[in-house]
């Protein structure tokens, strides 16, 4: 996990919205640092990337996501890619969070991305898993301050007496709805805000051991080691997080600590899944 300066909560915000982008690998991490450099997202949408986090391992990226209020999802536009997306997204979307995918031409490789293309990209992402949030959370928060509304005003006496000619002025319930509504959303970024760290710190254990990692081309570890056709890498991204542990996925290469790991999968994945 990787976190970049220049594109924080600026000071004076309140509640701050928690960020993370799940990329495929470490050179992905460095393309979105310097993307978002130019970006402002403190002062513009009052939020914050407080972690960038390098896996295509599912169960990973679900850890690390614990207490974030935004998920953007940022993999290559390929079909590996695309299809680790759908993966992420339907383990990740499960309530807790608002994610989102970054959309980017067909084919198109994060690493190898124009910065201003990709700021783009990912801040059209936020905004709109922000309308998804609205969509969501909102309509939900207006039943429940109407259902307190109702039994309020079939417990309480009437506060005001309406056959009283005296007194020309209504309550404003207008008012006071929209005030607990936003309470109670307030109250809904607090909790998440302060929601349990855990996956941080396994995701920054996770960064530490794929910086040891070797880079092993995949059709040249197989070709070694096989005479039948090369898989398809969107096959062995999907292997890896089922299969093993200490391998990790990303385009045409797989990460190991070391060559025996990666003739370990490969064997593996042979004899279980393409049996």
């Amino acid at each position: 996990m990787e976190s970049c300066a220049g594109y924080g909560p600026m000071n004076g915000t309140s509640t701050v919205s928690d960020i993370r982008i799940i990329v495929e690998g470490l050179n992905d991490v460095r393309r979105v640092c310097d993307a978002l450099s130019g970006s402002f997202l403190g002062s513009d949408y009052n939020a914050s990337v407080t972690s960038i986090i390098p896996t295509t391992d599912v169960s990973i990226a679900h850890r690390a996501a614990q207490g974030a209020h935004v998920v953007i999802i940022a993999t290559d536009a390929d079909e590996a890619g695309s299809s680790l997306a759908r993966a992420l997204r339907e383990r990740l979307d499960d309530g807790r969070c608002l994610v989102e995918t970054v959309r980017l031409p067909q084919g198109q490789n994060i690493e190898y991305t124009d910065a201003a293309m990709l700021r783009e990209a990912i801040e059209k992402a936020i905004v709109r898993a922000g309308l998804a949030g609205l969509v969501r959370y909102v309509p939900a928060a207006a039943d429940n301050v109407a259902d307190e509304a109702d039994a309020a005003y079939a417990s309480d006496e009437p506060e005001y007496d309406w056959d009283d000619d005296s007194s020309d002025e209504e309550p404003d319930d207008e008012s006071d709805e929209e005030e607990l509504l936003y309470e109670i959303n307030r109250l809904e970024l607090e909790n998440k805000k302060y929601a349990s760290r855990i996956g941080d710190l396994e995701n920054r254990l996770n960064e530490i051991m794929i910086d040891s990692y070797g880079r092993y081309n995949i059709e040249e570890v197989w070709e070694s080691l096989f005479d039948d056709p090369v898989p398809d890498t969107t096959e062995l991204t999907m292997a890896a997080s089922e299969l093993s542990d200490s391998v990790h996925v990303s385009g045409n290469f797989i990460f190991a600590q070391g060559l025996k790991e990666v003739e370990v999968f490969l064997n593996e994945y042979r004899d279980t899944i393409m049996q």
